[in-house]
């Protein structure tokens, strides 16, 4: 099973090595799927897009060692970061590759794109799809299928509690402990950041 990338010290460690590859599997999977989708809203074709996924995930990786660990959950949002910077600053302000580790690199990897920017909006957008469907992928086989559907149902496809409890045969007491349980292992799973939280708070 896909394991999303966590935020703990030994996998910080295992990104550093540069012959991680399970640990660069796991960010690929996360961040290569994103930045295609992102760039293809943007007008990309799917050929360049792809190419784009692969410039920013090389820079990222290059760039690595300037992550400096200041707490649960800073590596996390060091990759969320540098990826959007990256990724916005490449179809928004620039016209030549970013891959190439000097200093207009740099400037991209910490510029900061601004709140109403269309990219980076669009970017945390997939970003919270891209999380919550790794960590569903993860949780779902740990519950009974109706205490799943019970959550999806009434949290993701927004339908009323009460014809949720019909269908399932539960009460709607019932339905909403389901749910309940698990938006709470959702949250463990990612870990989750202030960005995605949004995802589970119905």
């Amino acid at each position: 099973m896909l394991q999303t990338p966590e935020t703990r010290l030994s996998l910080l460690a295992s990104l550093k090595n540069p012959h991680a590859d399970e640990a660069w599997t796991d960010f690929d999977a996360l961040y290569r799927p994103l930045v295609i989708r992102v760039a293809q809203a943007k007008g990309l074709q799917h050929a360049d897009a792809e190419d784009l996924a692969q410039e920013v995930l090389m820079t990222v990786r290059r760039t690595i060692e300037s992550f400096e660990h200041r707490g649960d959950g800073s590596f996390r949002s060091w990759l969320f970061r540098v990826t959007r910077n990256l990724v916005v600053n490449r179809l928004t302000r620039t016209s030549g590759p970013t891959g190439s580790g000097d200093s207009k690199v740099q400037k991209a990897l910490s510029q900061q794109p601004a709140d109403d920017d269309p990219t980076a909006t669009l970017f945390l957008l997939e970003y919270r799809r891209a999380r919550f469907k790794q960590a569903a992928a993860n949780v779902k086989s740990q519950f009974a299928l109706t205490t799943w559907q019970a959550f999806w149902l009434t949290a993701i496809e927004e339908q009323p509690v009460d014809h949720v409890a019909r269908k399932l045969g539960k009460t709607p007491g019932a339905v909403r402990v389901a749910r309940c349980r698990v938006i709470a292992k959702l949250r463990d799973e990612v870990a989750i950041d202030d960005d995605s939280e949004i995802l589970l708070r119905r």
